[in-house]
């Protein structure tokens, strides 16, 4: 079952709730270039006591485009609509882009948001430095293959596969089929037939994090918050020193890593992560 919200800017959003029934409500905020379908497995392994609905953020999955408003404060507003919308207190779980909004959330609700659980959340420094990581090719070749409704998703699988992310002055390459199973790759591709472009171009021109202040976001954070992190040598967004700050940000903070997954925690690691994430959600 799904609802459409109104942002406060006038965007249409589409809610889904991936599990009904359940006392408590938790919210699930996906990363950029996805859509809230991403958690449809995780969804299912979570506490039974929780009715979970996932967010198309503006410009993603099956929500409406946004102009060039794709910052991060502009998706807050997306999630905020959100929680506004929903019944008493809410638990937040953001992956990547979803985890900084999550944080932003928690922080302008307050009495509203009962806790965040933040999945490899990018950082300051990851961010700065964007440009010297396999992630900067990637983010180019969904801006040229975002919105092509005109190919069929394996189409768009195998040539989104064939991106070069990286290449070696004596010829070798690595290309996105290199590093993303074929499942995983098809899904990307179903995503990227319903991204606007210019959700990557704001990434891809420095203008992703205008108004978002980490110290603001997570320094406000009253409520229990879960920090999960993937190992940088595989994908993760966020280092040994990244994280120690961000925990040292938050009022009360559970910090977990997980070695041997990157930056798809609820893909790579599902049935560790939910076992962990639900713990956590028993403790509230």
């Amino acid at each position: 079952m799904a609802q459409v919200l109104t942002s406060s800017d006038g965007v249409g959003l589409r809610l889904t709730e991936l599990r009904s029934g359940g006392s408590d409500t938790l919210l699930m905020l996906h990363g950029v270039g996805r859509a809230g379908r991403t958690f449809s497995a995780l969804a299912t392994m979570l506490p039974a006591r929780f009715r979970i609905l996932a967010l198309d953020f503006r410009g993603h999955g099956e929500s409406g485009r946004a102009g060039t408003a794709y910052r991060i404060m502009d998706y807050l507003q997306d999630a905020l609509a959100a929680i506004d919308a929903l019944p008493g207190q809410v638990a937040v779980y953001g992956h990547s882009l979803g985890s900084l909004v999550a944080a932003a959330s928690a922080a302008a609700r307050p009495g509203r948001v009962a806790a965040v659980l933040l999945e490899d959340p990018p950082s300051a420094a990851f961010w700065a430095g964007l440009a010297e990581t396999q992630y900067h090719p990637t983010f180019e070749a969904m801006q040229r293959w975002a919105g092509r409704v005109d190919l069929g998703v394996a189409e768009l699988a195998e040539k989104l596969g064939n991106e070069v992310v990286k290449s070696w002055p004596d010829g070798r390459v690595l290309r996105i089929r290199d590093v993303r199973d074929a499942v995983s790759l098809r899904f990307s591709a179903a995503c990227c037939r319903q991204l606007d472009p210019a959700v990557m171009t704001t990434i891809l021109e420095g203008r992703w994090m205008q108004g978002f202040s980490y110290e603001q976001a997570f320094g406000q954070v009253r409520c229990p918050a879960l920090l999960m992190r993937g190992d940088p040598a595989r994908g993760g967004m966020l280092s040994e020193d990244d994280a120690t700050a961000l925990a040292a940000l938050l009022h009360d903070p559970v910090r977990l890593d997980f070695p041997t997954a990157g930056h798809l925690l609820h893909w790579q690691v599902r049935g560790e992560l939910a076992g962990l994430a639900s713990a956590f959600l028993e403790c509230l």
